[in-house]
């Protein structure tokens, strides 16, 4: 027994320290298109790609696979946050645990559920779809850079080239998207 709590306790370490040190610069720089360190601004929309974060994979408890990036506000403000995800089937998107997502001080849990189907991006080809769950809303209550985070067993690497994707993979988070809220 006390070899198991032992190694749970080593496992909580390693997992903590490794979810503290990451760090991708994902700062905007108010243009459209790509900024220095991998997110793209879409209009006002932020787009945090899971191809540019850092990621962690942890072999043994996937549910803890994290992506990070660092996300630079301008202007305090609330932010709508919304999880893109790649699947097979709009109608279930086979999250089997609750994601959490957390930026700046705020921590947003919940399952993902098919919000709104995206038919227009053409960088999803089937048999793949983009499905968009809004997860919630943050308050930035200051200019700086905040940390942005993903946990989930969905959060895997995965190439552009969605022909080289498993269908059996059925659900892979693709982004997170943040939207300024107008008050």
């Amino acid at each position: 027994m006390k070899r198991i709590f032992f190694a749970a306790v080593v496992l909580g370490v390693a997992v903590f320290s490794g979810l503290t040190s990451c760090k991708n610069d994902a700062g905007l720089n108010g243009q459209e298109g790509k900024n220095r360190k991998g997110a793209t601004v879409e209009g006002e929309a932020v787009v945090l790609s899971i191809g540019e974060a850092e990621l962690i994979e942890v072999d043994d408890n996937p549910q803890y696979n994290t992506a990070e990036w660092l996300f630079k506000v301008e202007k305090p403000g609330r932010w709508d946050v919304w999880l893109s995800s790649l699947t097979v089937d709009t109608t279930q998107l086979h999250f089997a645990e609750n994601v959490i997502i957390t930026a700046g001080e705020t921590k947003l849990e919940k399952k993902p559920v098919s919000d709104r189907i995206v038919l227009g991006d053409k960088s999803i080809t089937e048999p793949w779809y983009r499905a968009d769950s809004h997860m919630g809303s943050v308050f930035f209550s200051k200019p700086g850079e905040y940390q942005v985070q993903v946990i989930s067993d969905k959060v895997e690497p995965h190439s552009s080239d969605l022909s080289q994707l498993s269908i059996a993979k059925h659900t892979l988070i693709n982004s997170v998207i943040l939207k300024p809220k107008v008050n």
